[in-house]
């Protein structure tokens, strides 16, 4: 009886000390870029689909934007979680595309409040369908439908106190037509949603680039903005001289773009005579092919005035 106890008694203690399992690693990074101010940076194998980023105030968390699925938000959770017990109160998307929003409905179940522009209510559960066309699959679609609308909206801008700490919320253009930024003034933080893209090509399916240059304008004009910290959608962290190059590149391809039609270039052959002039405009940014015939697709066709893009519902 006593040698079962003490072979007992040794494997017990065995197992209590090998080590624990290994936690998955998240799929994005945690940068703390000012105080109680994290900028989630998506990994190098883009399993969340965009960044994201958190606010700590006195009382509470506000959570900026939720990823593609819901486990990258289950993730983000955790990590909030683990850096603070104080409540999640707040969820702002930046847009509705579904990169940012996938992971709303996790952020409602952990307490949030779902913060958004006028129109991502409308277009939300529609438009994001349009964006996959025929590569949708039925699960996404049903994960589309499902996906909770905000509670709260504006179309110009909204002060949310965290107690003391002040963050302020503004509608912006050029990007989707929905966009907000959200800016944090202690700590001259400004999350910029896709307003804003570090040293990779945006997405301008719905965008209206002479809109997106003048916002892109306004964020290195405001004040003090050579100290200020920036937060894109897609990208690492940046600096007002990245919000300058990013404006420089809508401009170079806007440019581009318009001196191709005026040689009468259109489809393919547009696309072969623009891409290695913007590739060398710009040799720091990763273009994919994919991304840069898509590029000069839509700002083609918004040139020519052909461009579809989302239309503002009634609340």
């Amino acid at each position: 009886m006593k040698f079962h106890l003490l072979v007992a008694a040794f494997l017990l203690s065995f197992s209590s000390a090998r080590p624990a399992a290994a936690a998955a690693p998240l799929p994005f990074v945690v940068k703390q870029v000012g105080p109680g101010v994290y900028a989630c940076i998506d990994g190098p194998e883009h399993k969340s689909g965009s960044n994201a980023g958190f606010v700590i105030g006195d009382n509470g968390v506000l959570v900026v934007d939720s990823f593609f699925t819901p486990e990258a938000a289950q993730a983000l959770v955790g990590e909030i979680h683990r850096l603070t017990a104080k409540p999640i109160l707040y969820i702002v998307n930046s847009h509705y595309h579904l990169d940012h929003t996938g992971g709303d409905q996790v952020l409602r179940d952990a307490g949030a409040i779902i913060i958004a522009h006028r129109n991502v209510r409308a277009w939300l559960r529609t438009y994001n369908i349009h964006l996959f066309g025929d590569r949708i699959t039925p699960e996404l679609q049903e994960r589309i439908e499902r996906l909770p609308l905000p509670d709260i909206v504006t179309d110009t801008s909204l002060a949310i106190w965290l107690g003391s700490r002040k963050v302020v919320i503004r509608a912006m253009p050029g990007h989707t037509g929905g966009d907000l930024t959200i800016f944090v003034p202690d700590a001259r933080v400004l999350f910029t949603g896709d307003l804003f893209w570090r040293k990779v090509p945006p997405n301008l399916i719905d965008g209206t680039v002479s809109d997106w240059v003048a916002t892109d304008r306004a964020f290195a004009e405001m004040p003090s903005a050579e100290r200020l910290v920036y937060v894109p959608g897609h990208g690492d962290v940046g600096s007002d001289r990245d919000v300058r190059d990013f404006r420089a590149y809508l401009v170079d391809l806007e440019k581009l773009v318009s001196a191709g039609r005026g040689a009468h270039l259109a489809g393919d052959a547009l696309v072969r005579s623009i891409a290695p002039k913007l590739r060398m405009l710009h040799r720091d940014w990763i273009i994919s092919d994919r991304a840069v015939g898509l590029e000069i697709r839509y700002m083609d066709e918004e040139l020519a005035g052909t461009k579809s893009r989302p239309v503002s519902q009634p609340d």
